[in-house]
């Protein structure tokens, strides 16, 4: 039985590709989808990011306390600082030469050793509001090192006129006491390592810059998982074809059995999409360069259980419907469905929520997540598990009904 199964795939796989319109739709259209949005995703990605973003920045203070506080933006490797006067500075900001300015007022010392509040003005451009975003978080994280000290010093103030260590009533002294405790938190923070934070890394990868898969790192893998469906759907409606036409029950009378044509065709229909992955996988290895991950392993056995669920997904297909024409139509809008809301069109990252959990509902969803996980996050056969179990549960779910509703004459 094992060689008449491999006998009828083989005769499947040669009749197939000896078509010219395989070789075009099954194999030169993916590729050329691949090439395109991946050079036209490719233009989403942040190359044009600068190391460090420009920060105007006004003193009008000119005290021991604004000098202190730009020391601590200047420690920041993303800010690029950049000292100006007010007028050129909102200039710049307006015009959009400048993503952001800040503003240090006069009296920014004296009131930040009151009990007045002190205000800082941040001027952002209305264009670039993301990108001025990372800015105001970095004023935000040096005010707050501020905000800080002078609660330390406002503390031991308190403290100090409790324990009659100074007189709260010599105003003088209460300044120069909270000066005093003022510097001393400061030489804190520049001295101390305050908060220590272990991190583990989770990928193996030396470079892992695309959080958001662009480019090849997405096109590659979304145009797989499309045209694998693509090419099982059609390959399981051949059977339909052959059922019409009255095949299927001339085969039948010889000597094979159900079981044995049957397991020959869904053979042929998983090898051929196979070999259509590989050859997309080939491309994007050598034209698109395109890492495949570090774990060939890994990238076996994803796209030997994507495989195998396409394959069943595209027999239960042909055993729902009734005829081939069936078949295409609803395959094409299954296909176009499941590869829109699995990821496969666009990065899954950058939809809303409930869409990403519509993905996990979704073959296609989680054969994204496991290429994605092989090719961006560099994970290997033992992260990628659950993945590779769930397309195989897919499979067998859609192969039972598939086997169940097949009809043969």
């Amino acid at each position: 039985m094992f060689r008449k199964i491999i006998s009828i795939a083989a005769l499947y796989l040669r009749t197939t590709y000896t078509s010219r319109a395989t070789l075009i739709f099954a194999i030169a259209m993916p590729l050329v989808f691949t090439l395109v949005l991946g050079l036209a995703m490719g233009g989403m990605a942040p190359d044009d990011a600068p190391d460090a973003y420009p920060l105007l920045i006004v003193d009008e203070d000119q005290s021991d306390l604004s000098v202190s506080f730009i020391k601590k933006l200047d420690a920041n490797p993303i800010l690029d600082l950049q000292m100006t006067d007010k007028e050129s500075a909102l200039a710049a900001v307006e015009n959009d030469e400048a993503l952001a300015a800040l503003l240090i007022p006069s009296g920014f010392e004296t009131r930040a050793f009151q009990p007045d509040s002190v205000k800082l003005t941040f001027f952002q451009s209305a264009d670039s509001i993301m990108r001025a975003q990372i800015l105001q978080e970095a004023v935000n994280a040096a005010s707050a090192e501020i905000a800080g000290s002078l609660a330390v010093a406002d503390l031991s103030l308190r403290i100090g006129e409790q324990v009659m260590l100074i007189d709260g009533e010599d105003e003088a002294a209460s300044q120069a006491y909270k000066q005093e405790a003022f510097s001393a938190a400061e030489s804190v923070w520049d001295t101390n390592e305050l908060l220590r934070v272990q991190s583990q890394e989770v990928t193996r990868l030396e470079v892992n810059e695309n959080i958001i898969p662009l480019g090849s790192n997405q096109s590659s893998p979304g145009m797989l998982v499309m045209f694998a469906l693509f090419f099982s759907f059609g390959g399981c409606a051949t059977l339909l074809v052959e059922r019409d036409e009255g095949t299927l029950r001339r085969l039948l009378v010889m000597p094979l059995g159900k079981s044995a044509l049957l397991g020959g065709k869904l053979l042929g229909v998983f090898l051929g999409a196979l070999l259509q992955m590989t050859i997309m996988i080939l491309f994007g290895t050598f034209v698109l360069g395109l890492a495949w991950g570090q774990s060939p392993l890994a990238l076996a056995v994803i796209l030997l259980s994507y495989a195998f669920a396409s394959t069943a997904l595209g027999l239960m297909v042909a055993a729902l419907v009734k005829s081939a024409a069936q078949a295409d139509a609803a395959g094409t809008i299954i296909v176009m469905a499941l590869a829109s809301l699995g990821g496969a069109w666009w990065p899954i990252e950058i939809v809303p929520a409930w869409m990403q959990k519509i993905a996990l509902t979704l073959p296609t969803g989680w054969a994204m997540r496991g290429f994605q996980d092989i090719i961006v996050r560099g994970l290997g056969l033992q992260e990628i598990l659950l993945e590779a179990v769930v397309l195989i549960g897919f499979g067998l779910l859609f192969l039972s009904v598939g086997i169940w509703r097949f009809r043969y004459e």
